[in-house]
């Protein structure tokens, strides 16, 4: 037994980390998979406007000028019995 001896273990944790997301992924639902994407964008924009409030009220301001409501994906039609 040596002792007082340090030894490197050198792991690639950004690659650990990818593994991680794939794996969690792949046990995901389409829906909540495209959930958890969703919340993931605006977390990121979100962050984006904190750091530039600037862009927020030109935004703001530009979406009010051309009249723009909530633009997003029209809901599903319901299929016909």
């Amino acid at each position: 037994m040596v002792v007082g001896k340090k030894v490197k273990v050198i792991v690639d944790v950004t690659e650990l980390g990818r593994k991680g997301g794939q794996a969690r992924a792949a046990n995901l639902s389409a829906a909540e998979l495209s959930e958890s994407s969703r919340q993931a964008s605006v977390a990121r924009w979100a962050a984006y406007y904190a750091d530039h409030p600037d862009k927020l009220a030109a935004r703001k301001e530009r979406d009010a000028k051309r009249g723009n409501v909530k633009r997003g994906r029209p809901p599903k039609k319901k299929a016909k019995v």
